[in-house]
């Protein structure tokens, strides 16, 4: 992933220094290399939409149908719904169904895509590859007897789970994470071990994917690498003994593991998710967004200006220090003979 290809780099000292303003080449070529793999995330929100700080957690208390929860998640739904009646849809056809009914549904949100690389809107959507081995994660937290419990989580992942079964998915190699007794705990530990488990062994030619629906929050950014003065976050079952999961963690052992030519798809579904995993290109499709694509304006994916080069050059650093301290593995040495 991003450690092979920065490799030569970091080791003669150098680092990783963000693009320049309004070079779009450079962009791009920066970004497939510290990206290397086809990531694309659907998320229902823009981050500014709901603003309620949960590090503060008697702010928590939010109501049921307040992101993910009522009837279930809304990212979720829409597009499941979507796809059920056209199971073959371009990007853009897929994102203007789900736009449609979330404002049927009277939610306020709007679909957006972020993606590792530039996606063009008018290309078929594709949830995995032709052939390949696949793998899929699930987490589904209702937060069960706390306060801000949501209702529809167990039933999103159920759902998305019999959806990216009949899409092809190996039911064998999938992970389910839900605080219903049954399952796994979704805990701040649970959600990074099942992370890792995705992520293991990853090559060219596999297809991923990973749900998550639940509450997301924002933390006031304690490195300095987010442009809004916060990190955002994953909400784990235990947050308020093991605190929430930052975006930069998601980002380190999630998108920056990833080998060329893997592909993975995330679908978040909570408050704030617009940037949980902060992705060079993105598109919101909003009436304005969807006309422009329409019209020729734009055929893909944007370079998103808020990306935070800092974060990906603060992950690369910590895991170059971690390369340093265990030394090679058999994975990075056969990495790095593929590069040679």
């Amino acid at each position: 992933g991003m450690m092979a290809n920065l490799l030569p780099m970091l080791s003669g000292g150098g680092k990783l220094e963000p693009p320049q303003a309004g070079n779009v080449a450079e962009f791009k070529e920066k970004a497939a290399q510290i990206l290397p793999s086809e990531i694309r995330m659907f998320s229902g929100c823009k981050d500014e939409q709901t603003s309620a700080d949960v590090s503060n957690t008697a702010s928590f208390g939010l109501p049921a149908d307040c992101g993910p929860g009522g009837a279930g998640g809304a990212c979720t739904n829409a597009m499941m719904l979507s796809l059920t009646k056209n199971p073959s849809p371009t990007w853009i056809q897929l994102l203007d169904d789900m736009r449609g009914i979330l404002r049927d549904k009277s939610f306020t949100q709007v679909p957006q895509l972020s993606s590792s690389r530039e996606v063009l809107l008018n290309s078929q959507f594709q949830l995995k590859k032709e052939s390949g081995p696949t793998k899929a994660l699930f987490i589904g937290i209702n937060y069960v007897g706390q306060q801000g419990e949501l209702r529809g989580c167990h039933n999103d992942v159920i759902q998305m789970k019999q959806f990216v079964t009949k899409q092809g998915f190996d039911e064998g190699n999938m992970k389910v994470l839900m605080d219903d007794g049954n399952n796994e705990e979704p805990t701040h530990q649970g959600i990074l071990n099942g992370i890792r488990w995705l992520v293991d062994g990853a090559q060219a030619g596999d297809s991923l994917f990973m749900h998550y629906s639940g509450h997301g929050g924002r933390l006031r950014d304690d490195n300095g690498d987010e442009a809004d003065g916060y990190d955002e976050t994953m909400v784990p079952v235990d947050y308020q003994s093991a605190n929430q999961i930052r975006d930069d963690v998601i980002f380190q052992e999630l998108c920056a593991q990833l080998p060329a030519d893997c592909l993975l798809t995330v679908v978040m579904d909570c408050c704030h998710s617009g940037s949980i995993l902060d992705l060079p290109f993105n598109f919101a499709c909003s009436e304005d967004g969807s006309q422009q694509v329409h019209n020729g304006a734009i055929s893909g994916l944007q370079p998103n200006g808020s990306f935070s080069w800092a974060k990906a050059a603060k992950v690369a650093t910590a895991m170059y220090a971690a390369y340093q301290k265990k030394g090679m593995s058999g994975a990075m040495q056969a990495a790095m003979g593929a590069m040679q």
